[in-house]
């Protein structure tokens, strides 16, 4: 299966979910807009797009000129039927692609924070194993409408809309299952408006949060790329 991977960053990798969907036997095919790479016209060609983070704003076309492209590739996945996976920004972006608003929230949520499932979260079949509770990775100033015909899936105390689907193949995910130890640390080190020593408590609290929540994180992420290639593979014998 050829997944199409748009990294918006080299600072937000694909991380453990791109180990993941290689193993379960994807292949992956990365660009990265923002450093002039060309993003295609439509979903042809490819099964699957996972859509990931980065630091600029899904709102901002001024300073990253390439998102109207992505947007209307995104809806091209979507008119096709082909699944997608949208990770932060990518879940942002997902959300403005059907019509809704991008802004930034009251405060900004970072490190290893509960979510939980819906009803309908505890149900879904990429996003049932995540369970009632999960300390996940956040890192991110901005949030999102729920599209209008979007299901929400999982939701936090501090921010509501931490995962949703559209149809049957679309996905958003506000949080970061793809995190690793070093890509924790890359952006501890890049923390924006961080004096050296905020950046060096941050960094103790972030080792301390690596160690005691991630390998539960892990094990997430692996189900997720599980789940989301087989609904892949499924959708393409559908489509021959």
């Amino acid at each position: 299966m050829r997944i199409l991977v748009v990294q918006n960053s080299r600072t937000a990798p694909p991380g453990l979910l791109g180990e993941y969907l290689v193993e379960f036997g994807a292949e992956l095919v990365t660009v990265t807009p923002p450093e002039g790479d060309a993003l295609s016209a439509e979903a042809e060609g490819f099964d699957g797009a996972v859509v990931l983070g980065g630091p600029q704003s899904a709102a901002d076309d001024g300073t990253s000129p390439y998102i109207p492209r992505l947007l209307a590739l995104m809806r091209s996945f979507a008119e096709a039927d082909k699944p997608i996976l949208g990770i932060c920004l990518g879940a942002q972006l997902l959300a403005r692609a059907h019509g809704e608003r991008v802004y930034q929230h009251s405060l900004m949520e970072r490190g290893f924070r509960a979510v939980e499932t819906t009803a309908a979260g505890a149900e879904d079949p990429i996003l049932g194993s995540f369970g009632p509770v999960r300390h996940i990775m956040q890192w991110h100033y901005d949030t999102f409408d729920l599209p209008r015909d979007a299901v929400l899936l999982a939701t936090g105390p501090d921010c509501a809309n931490q995962a949703f689907r559209l149809g049957d193949s679309q996905y958003g995910l506000q949080f970061h299952p793809e995190v690793n130890a070093d890509i924790v640390k890359d952006w501890v080190r890049r923390a924006e408006g961080a004096t050296p020593e905020e950046i060096a408590t941050l960094g103790q609290q972030m080792d301390a949060q690596v160690e005691r929540y991630l390998p539960d994180a892990a094990a997430f992420a692996r189900d997720l790329a599980r789940g989301w290639l087989e609904l892949v593979r499924r959708k393409k014998s559908m489509l021959r």
